[in-house]
């Protein structure tokens, strides 16, 4: 499969080594390879790797990327940088010292991090006996028994005489030939472990990539920092390609953003795919020979990739400890954020050495990147997390929609949310939507609510419109915008759909700007009929100079109470029709001073207030609002001091 400029992608697997410091894991690269992975003045000056080294060692029907981390204690950040990602592990021991205190570490870190392919590098041979080398293997051995490696091949080698090379290159290709292809599922992520520049041609970031692809001209994005630019150029085992696939050593070169901007933590994305966060629930296990437990809000050091962040672990409700070997379930805050996806896994790292094995305190895989907030003492905190990491993505998707309330989630949210592929996400999501379990309420983006949430709102909705009713039998209904705000609903389209279920269903009617029930309807007690019966007489009678609403209370020796919401009625029932604030008007005589002064502009074209006073008979005090009225209602245009009708402009 060409991806490229001729560039042959063939199976791609990381290899990465682990050892303590001076064992010969950088000469055994540089003698697999030809290329020397200590690339720093320091590192060749001290003979230590500081920094992370890359190879690459091609055969046949794979292509395997190494990378070489430094052995010394003060630099495991660098070693846990390397290690995420790697597909299987050489570990390298020296047969002249044997296992050693970063030995130990080396292999706790890569069991955390979920490492299951591994084998034993014995290297310097050709420096002791026979005898000795014996004593080492048993010592290998012993060190090796309940991990991942414990009946793993040990491959003796000397990088100086070349003695083994042969069997040590058999050994990469036949382990990376049994493991399968790197998925291609999920995001985009390329955690940067290097950042340089190249005169004439900008920035460049090196990673190993996680999931998903890039290609030449993807716009891209810098998290948790923000900063957006493009893919101006990528290479892959240092051959130029237009197309980077999960599993590649990948450089980047980068276009629209500072070299300053740039460094190691940094995860590269697509725009607006991943989101950062500082808080998520995981399951974490602490190593065995830890001499203590740790206790809830320890401080920790984060390391995820190519990051390392301080942080605290928050325990449950009902515990206090964590005990070194056994699993817990937590969460975790950071003081930082950063970018994680469910199933990331990650090492957790504490400020006190202990004896012979550092200072990694255990490691974990993340659950939840996003997790709901809720107080620590909620006793059920613990079960969901024991339940979402038993569930099945169709499970995990329908327990995270219901969490997110009216609010929903979106297609993008999900995927944050759920470890697989877009295509299997979408399967699933159309699965637990044809059975009634998710409504999705916008296409584009698509965003869902979980069924259970439309039945609370069908129930509330109803509450709430029979409260109204009963506290406002007069009116026609619960104004819309109301109801939705106390429905506590955000989405306009959601509460149409949720309106439309429920009137196809006969619970409830819309009425333009208003909803009642189905059952609703207004009926007139005697002493509210009338009052109904003489207010419509008064402005009956009253015709162009009806009263004040104010003053009605007082001309009927009635209470307020009683005649507003009646007043309110008769112009629901579209029997008054209110002119301008508390000035009503009966609406049959309202028609007929229409009718009036449309046949009076179209025999004079125009008519001045003087003449509009005139026509009704009335005052300036009920003329003015009268007219300003037919303005309001687009039949007159004022035009200076006369009025004109709009239909003649």
């Amino acid at each position: 499969m060409t991806v490229g400029r001729g560039f042959v992608l063939k199976k791609q697997i990381i290899l990465g080594t682990a050892g303590h410091i001076d064992h010969g894991k950088s000469s055994l690269v540089r003698a697999l390879t030809g290329v020397d992975p200590d690339r720093l003045q320091e590192e060749k000056r001290r003979g230590i790797t500081i920094e992370l080294g890359f190879a690459q060692l091609p055969f046949d029907k794979v292509n395997i990327g190494l990378i070489d981390v430094p052995g010394h204690e003060k630099f495991v950040r660098a070693m846990v940088a390397g290690a995420t990602g790697i597909d299987m592990v050489m570990l390298v021991i020296a047969a002249d010292e044997g296992v050693m205190p970063q030995t130990r570490e080396h292999l706790d870190i890569c069991s955390l991090l979920g490492i299951e392919h591994g084998f034993v590098a014995l290297t310097k041979v050709d420096l002791v006996d026979e005898d000795w080398l014996e004593l080492v293997k048993d010592d290998v051995q012993e060190a090796l028994q309940e991990s991942f490696l414990e009946d793993a091949p040990i491959v003796e080698v000397s990088a100086k005489t070349q003695q083994g090379l042969d069997s040590i290159r058999d050994q990469i290709e036949k382990m990376a030939l049994s493991l399968p292809s790197k998925t291609q599922r999920g995001m985009a992520r390329l955690p940067i472990d290097r950042v340089f520049e190249l005169k004439g041609f900008g920035p460049v970031v090196t990673g190993t990539l996680y999931t998903g692809s890039f290609k030449e001209g993807d716009t891209i994005t810098l998290l948790p920092d923000g900063h957006e630019g493009r893919i101006r150029g990528i290479q892959v085992h240092g051959h130029a390609t237009e197309h980077a696939v999960a599993g590649q050593r990948t450089a980047i070169n980068i276009q629209g953003i500072e070299l300053s901007d740039i460094h190691r933590g940094q995860v590269l994305a697509h725009l607006e795919e991943l989101e950062e966060t500082k808080e998520f629930d995981a399951r974490i296990q602490l190593l065995p020979h830890l001499p203590k437990p740790l206790k809830h809000r320890a401080s920790i050091l984060f390391h995820a990739g190519t990051i390392q962040v301080p942080g605290r672990i928050w325990l449950h409700a009902g515990e206090t400890e964590l005990y070194p070997g056994d699993p817990h379930w937590v969460r975790i805050t950071l003081d930082q954020p950063t970018i994680l996806l469910p199933e990331d896994r990650f090492i957790l790292r504490g400020f006190q050495r202990f004896e012979g094995n550092g200072t990694t305190l255990g490691g974990g895989v993340v659950l939840d990147p996003y997790p709901p907030r809720r107080k620590r003492h909620d006793p059920q905190l613990k079960q969901r997390l024991l339940d979402l990491e038993e569930a099945t993505p169709i499970e995990q998707i329908e327990q995270f929609v219901k969490e997110a309330g009216p609010k929903g989630l979106t297609l993008l949210q999900l995927r944050r949310r759920v470890a697989c592929s877009l295509k299997e996400l979408q399967q699933h999501i159309a699965k637990a939507s044809s059975q009634g379990v998710l409504h999705q309420f916008e296409k584009q983006p698509p965003a869902y609510v979980h069924k259970q949430h439309f039945q609370t709102w069908t129930e509330e909705t109803t509450q709430r419109l029979t409260s109204y009713h009963e506290a406002h039998p007069l009116e026609e209904g619960m104004a819309k915008e109301s109801l939705k705000e106390q429905l506590g609903m955000t989405s306009q389209r959601l509460f149409n759909q949720l309106l439309q279920k429920m009137e196809s269903e006969g619970k409830l009617q819309v009425l333009q700007d208003r909803v009642c029930l189905a059952s609703h309807s207004i009926q007139l007690q005697a002493n509210e009929a009338n009052v109904e019966e003489r207010l419509r007489a008064i402005y009956n009678e009253a015709k162009w100079t009806p009263p004040r609403a104010r003053d009605l209370p007082q001309m009927l020796e009635l209470d307020e109470a009683l005649v507003q919401p009646i007043l309110d009625y008769l112009v629901r029932q579209q029997q008054l029709i209110r002119v301008h604030e508390d000035l009503f008007f009966d609406v049959q005589h309202l028609e007929t001073l229409k009718q009036a002064l449309i046949t009076f502009l179209e025999q004079n074209e125009t008519i001045s207030a003087q003449e509009f006073k005139q026509l009704t008979g009335a005052s300036r005090k009920f003329a003015i609002p009268l007219a300003e009225y037919f303005d309001k209602q687009k039949l007159t245009l004022r035009v200076g001091d006369v009025r004109k009708l709009r239909a003649s402009l």
